[in-house]
């Protein structure tokens, strides 16, 4: 973790002196931003490992004060052989497209001033992934990794960084979200995972 937060230093540091920050390396400044839009189209996949990110807003009544939009994260499905989800989606999406086989662990939102404000978690229907314990994104998160993955390759080291440098606060933000739901789960049952009300669980200042 040590290391991990010297190279977000370092990398930080790297894209302060560029001047651009990160939002404007993901979303193409001669185009329009569109809301819900995935940046880039078909997300960011590392080659290696399958951990990948996407950026996007929602309208501005649904930000969090301050904010342009957030970059959800996943690891992939591979890596949980064995583990029973709380809830998985079906083959295909609302919207026709087939499942993605990911495992969302966090979402890490950006003011309009391109600097980073907090890591946060979601319900099922947010990403539709297959929804795991926190126990079982604690043993794994440590693999998150977007080397050598397409774009620009600062954002793709820069967030690998921010993960690890992370690690403790985002598992233990998993584990507030799992008590959340399970709270909640005893109110609605299994339809807590696809209810819209139930939105975000769990919140993390990025701070050190």
């Amino acid at each position: 973790m040590e290391n991990a937060l010297e190279k977000l230093f370092e990398l930080t540091s790297k894209i302060a002196n560029e001047g651009v920050s990160l939002v404007p390396r993901v979303v193409p400044a001669d185009a329009p931003f569109v809301q819900y839009q995935h940046y880039p189209k078909g997300d960011c996949v590392a080659p290696g490992n399958k951990s990948r990110w996407f950026y996007h807003a929602h309208k501005p009544a649904e930000r969090e004060e301050g904010e342009h939009g957030h970059f959800h994260m996943f690891l992939p499905l591979d890596m949980f052989k064995g583990v029973e989800p709380y809830y998985q989606p079906p083959n295909k999406l609302p919207n026709g497209k087939p499942t993605q086989g990911v495992v969302h662990f966090g979402a890490l939102s950006f003011g309009q001033d391109g600097m980073p404000i907090s890591w946060f978690t979601t319900n099922y229907w947010v990403t539709y992934e297959y929804m795991m314990p926190a126990d079982a994104i604690a043993s794994r998160l440590k693999l998150f990794s977007m080397k050598n993955a397409p774009g620009d390759p600062l954002v793709n080291d820069w967030l690998t960084a921010a993960v690890h440098s992370f690690h403790d606060p985002i598992i233990e933000m998993a584990k507030k979200r799992d008590k959340a739901l399970m709270k909640r789960k005893k109110e609605l049952g299994s339809a807590v995972f696809e209810n819209k009300k139930v939105e975000i669980l769990s919140r993390q200042p990025f701070d050190f």
